[in-house]
């Protein structure tokens, strides 16, 4: 990962979430991932109707910090959320709420909930647990950071459970999954197309009628999702 002033910051923030919590997410085994929040340029939503979209990712992020933790269970903590503590549950669909359980609303763990949930529904074994701590400097409010954290969540899940997709647009699809299903947020695809398919110094076009990805060259800048072996 590229040792930028953001990333400086990420680092100091997310060693102060390590210490609060005790979860261990640092050596070797242990990664971090970011990603970025949106800024659509073109027709907001307009994919429910089948206008093309166009946008960027930002430079402001979501880091999040895991290692396996060779069990079946997910130990999550948060520094944007601290009045929820260490989140800890099993994996597999077992033992979290059901979708849009009322509980749900007045916690952030509905997101890594969701998660295993919907993998779990479309056929994904979600066997193996992890530990992380969360940080970010995303505003709240539109700039997509409920996308930006559902999607590094599906990544990390299905990293440490060693699978993969089909497609890569497969990705964008079971984060709309989570939060349309599970949470009961009636999104669309902008958020989750912008984020995970936002590159540096380019724009994202998507054309829903051939679910077509293509990226346009301007200026630079510092968007992306980004996996990088943990510094911490």
């Amino acid at each position: 990962m590229e040792q930028d002033e953001g990333w400086s910051w990420a680092e100091g923030e997310l060693r102060k979430a390590i210490a609060i919590s005790g979860l261990d997410v640092t050596g070797s085994a242990g990664a971090v991932r970011r990603t970025s929040s949106r800024f659509c340029l073109g027709v907001e939503h307009g994919d429910y109707n089948g206008t093309e979209l166009f946008g960027v990712g930002t430079d402001r992020f979501i880091w999040m910090a895991f290692k396996p933790n060779g069990t079946n269970r997910v130990r999550m903590y948060s520094t944007t959320f601290s009045e929820d503590d260490v989140v800890e549950f099993e994996v597999g669909g077992k033992g979290i709420p059901p979708p849009q359980s009322a509980e749900l609303a007045s916690t952030w763990a509905r997101f890594p909930y969701g998660v295993d949930y919907i993998l779990n529904r479309e056929g994904f074994t979600i066997a193996h647990g992890f530990d992380a701590v969360l940080v970010a400097n995303i505003p709240g409010g539109g700039m997509s950071r409920s996308a930006s954290l559902t999607l590094n969540l599906l990544l990390t899940f299905l990293e440490v459970n060693n699978l993969k997709v089909e497609k890569e647009f497969r990705v964008v699809e079971l984060a709309q999954a989570v939060e349309n299903v599970y949470i009961g947020s009636p999104c669309g695809l902008l958020d989750q197309i912008m984020i995970y398919f936002a590159k540096e110094g380019m724009g994202t076009h998507y054309n829903p009628s051939t679910q077509s990805i293509t990226h346009v060259a301007f200026g630079g800048g510092d968007q992306a999702t980004e996996r990088a072996r943990s510094a911490l």
